[in-house]
């Protein structure tokens, strides 16, 4: 397989995702000649040139917020910075301090990258930061690791890493802001280098000034979240959530390059081929969508498409029992001033729904599913 270009967004915590993609695509067989990342997606980027899952994997495990940023007192929720919870205790911290005192991180990330073997790989690794030197000027910065001086590529990762507020962070005598705000995919950045078979993971919630993602007359595999926000938030470093997280980009990128098949859900190629084939595309469509309304668990690979409506045949017939008991308690309760509220529930959306988006195919291909 000829190597791709590697594009890696930035999206704080939601970056497990692309661990995922990465341990799929090592799966697969999927090299890469070419790195650009930003925030985020640069610690993971230099990662990737190193060649050492195992240590992502580590570093991924460890992180937590007490480890990277030092606060005196301690907050009501570690696991996730800018939780309401914590509002109180990150205020006085912003006030007596001016900010946030980030050095630790980099002693949380020098265990796990090796400098001297990124740069042995020959891999050009690029990252996106924003410069602030200039006060009132501030100005989108982008670099290859042959910009960036000896000695100082961590510090560099960190600079594109900066979010606002962070002090004690990136090179010294420099004030940087994460490169999101500047480029948060920088797809333009590797294209411009002479890269134009690109792999794209994209985990970025926001865009950045200098966005612009051209595929014109490229080859690309784009891997993104069905739904951004099942990766939660970009703050929330529970080992929950990055287990999660770590699951979709996996199957996502499976997907992307066709090892796996489905809108919203992971089926075996055969088996959703099947599905299509009995029901036709657009109401397999709908029967996940549907699924994804009801909240059907979805990390889950299915050999078998009929295992995935017997799954959501008997997760709708719950759903709707439960609305026929709430109403015959709420009319029993409020009278006909239920009837209004009930109207807006789940499944009577589903049920009155007359666009070209509604699911009375998919429901009449659960109606019709035998026991």
């Amino acid at each position: 397989m000829k190597p791709y270009g590697l594009v890696l967004a930035g999206g704080g915590a939601k970056g497990a995702y692309q661990l995922g993609a990465w341990k799929a695509m090592r799966e697969i067989g999927v090299t890469f000649n070419a790195v650009a990342g930003v925030s985020i997606g640069a610690i993971n980027g230099a990662l990737v040139v190193q060649d050492d899952y195992l240590s992502a994997e580590r570093l991924w495990k460890s992180i937590s917020l007490d480890k990277g940023i030092n606060i005196d007192a301690p907050l009501p929720d570690p696991d996730n910075l800018f939780s309401s919870r914590n509002w109180g205790v990150l205020l006085r911290e912003f006030l007596k301090n001016r900010g946030f005192d980030a050095s630790p991180v980099k002693d949380l990330l020098t265990p796990y990258i090796d400098e001297a073997a990124v740069r042995r790989k020959g891999i050009p690794l690029g990252i996106v930061t924003v410069q602030l030197s200039q006060p009132g000027n501030p100005a989108g910065l982008e670099l290859f690791l042959n910009d960036i001086p000896e000695g100082q590529l961590l510090d560099y990762l960190l600079a594109s890493a900066s979010i606002p507020l962070a002090n004690n962070i990136g090179p010294q005598g420099e004030r940087f802001l994460d490169g999101g705000i500047y480029d948060n995919t920088p797809v333009a950045m590797l294209r411009r280098s002479g890269f134009n078979r690109i792999v794209v993971v994209d985990i970025a919630s926001i865009k950045g000034v200098n966005y612009n993602l051209d595929f014109q007359n490229c080859e690309v595999v784009y891997i993104r979240p069905y739904d951004i926000e099942a990766l939660g938030a970009s703050f929330d470093f529970s080992h929950e959530m990055f287990a999660r997280r770590r699951e979709f980009g996996y199957l996502d990128a499976k997907k992307a390059f066709s090892y796996l098949l489905g809108k919203i859900y992971y089926f075996r190629p055969e088996a959703f081929r099947a599905l299509v084939a009995k029901y036709g595309f657009r109401t397999v469509e709908q029967l996940e969508e549907l699924a994804a309304e009801l909240r059907l668990e979805r990390l889950r690979v299915y050999d078998d498409g009929q295992a995935f409506l017997r799954d959501l045949k008997a997760l709708f017939d719950e759903k709707k029992a439960q609305q026929l008991q709430n109403e015959q308690i709420g009319e029993k309760e409020a009278g006909g001033a239920y009837e209004k509220e009930w109207r807006n529930t789940l499944l009577r959306r589903f049920v009155q729904r007359r666009s070209d988006n509604d699911y009375r195919d998919a429901i009449a291909v659960l109606d019709d599913l035998t026991e």
